[in-house]
């Protein structure tokens, strides 16, 4: 009897020993270089589905202050890390390259990760270095920008072939200042596009001009409640605008605390604004000028969570002058798992369109509709797409090859 219970307890610490030798198993969920992160953690088994892992590391972002982007990092332990969750996060600056981007990922992926190896058998191949270089604590929280984010930008797109030339220029510049209680933010564009094809007998030519700029301010009222105003200009050849101004005043209210914007968020927001139309030619209700005020309310849905992602919005806007003008706009992405290895993914954008007041009187021509000259009357607009996909075999991915 005694040798047989000896042979259990030898037979019991074998397999708990391997058991413990066994990498630990991690699901990685991030919109960013996985592969780098992967290849730069064999320590770890990484598995296609959350439900094969002992460790779920969710990675949500958005953008931060500075026109960079803010990752948090989550982790919830299983099995033999039950009960165990952290969380970390990083902000990367807006003129970070890719490589240097992905290495502060890395540095911020393994740091939470050490959390959940201390105290085990892969604990000795943690190392933890720490910088030699003395920093003054009021350097760091010296900004003589004030939180001011410049941005200019400027493209040359041209394509050239025996029948076809195309132009693209464009210029722009955004000026932006956020901090808890205030966003301000202004973005200038212009376009100009030239678009030339010709046929055996026939050819055609069209120019397209479009200048744009946008202005708002948003005070922070309290966790659920914040109010702005925006100002728009446009003058745009396609639309009939040689000039279109807008004035609008906001408020807005977020059903849930604006500190978890991260991972949830439902806003309903109400605007209602002055508007000023010049038109380039006589529109189809007999206007070269118009001024009128219009109302929107928009209810905005985004969440970020464990199993999938959900954004959508709608939409109701009218003119208060003519209330029959009006529109409704509904977009949806869907992204679900719905259980291992499945996923669902499903995007829509629909659209009832009683608002057209700046359409120019005349039928379109050949040349107009081909060549996207003008907007044409219609009453509504969708777009469907519809993704499923199902993973199944091995439930490792740590291996990355990237030949031919």
């Amino acid at each position: 009897m005694k040798h047989i219970l000896l042979c259990i307890l030898i037979v019991f610490c074998y397999f708990k020993t391997s058991a413990q030798s066994e990498k630990v198993k991690v699901f990685l969920s991030c919109r960013c270089d996985d592969d780098f992160i992967k290849q730069n953690t064999l320590v770890f088994d990484y598995v296609r589905d959350r439900t094969l892992s002992d460790i779920e590391v969710f990675v949500f972002e958005i953008t931060n202050a500075s026109g960079g982007r803010n990752y948090s990092f989550e982790y919830k332990g299983k099995n033999d890390f039950q009960n165990l969750e952290n969380q970390i996060s990083i902000d990367l600056a807006k003129n970070l390259t890719f490589a240097e981007a992905r290495d502060q990922l890395l540095k911020t992926y393994k740091l939470g990760m050490v959390y959940f190896l201390q105290n085990t058998s892969f604990q000795d191949q943690v190392e933890v270095n720490f910088g030699n270089k003395k920093v003054n604590p009021e350097e760091l929280s010296l900004d003589r920008w004030k939180n001011w984010v410049f941005e200019v930008s400027g493209s040359l797109n041209l394509e050239n072939q025996k029948s076809i030339r195309q132009e693209e220029y464009r210029l722009g510049m955004e000026v932006d200042r956020v901090s808890e209680l205030w966003r301000i933010r202004s973005d200038f564009q212009i376009l100009r596009s030239i678009n030339f094809f010709s046929g055996d007998d026939e050819s055609y030519n069209s120019e397209r001009q479009r200048t744009f700029f946008s202005g708002s301010i948003v005070k922070s009222l309290s966790n659920h409640f914040s109010t702005g105003v925006f100002g728009n200009y446009l003058d745009d050849t396609f639309r009939n605008y040689e000039s279109y101004f807008n004035f609008s005043p906001a408020l807005e209210y977020n059903f849930f605390p604006y500190s978890e914007v991260l991972t949830k968020e439902v806003t309903l927001a109400y605007k209602i604004g002055f508007n000023s139309f010049k038109y380039i030619e006589e529109t189809i209700y007999g206007f070269m000028k118009q001024e009128i005020f219009n109302q929107s309310l928009t209810l905005n849905l985004r969440y970020r969570e464990k199993w999938g992602s959900i954004y959508s919005y709608l939409v109701a806007s009218q003119f208060l002058d003519e209330p029959d003008q009006n529109r409704l706009t509904l977009n949806n992405n869907i992204n679900l798992r719905i259980i291992r290895g499945l996923s669902l993914r499903i995007s829509g954008n629909f659209q009832l369109i009683r608002d057209q007041i700046n359409l120019p009187k005349g039928e379109a021509s050949i040349e107009d509709l081909l060549l996207r000259q003008r907007q044409i009357s219609t009453n509504y607009q969708n777009r469907v797409s519809l993704g499923l996909s199902y993973t199944f075999g091995s439930i490792f991915n740590n291996v990355v090859n990237t030949r031919l």
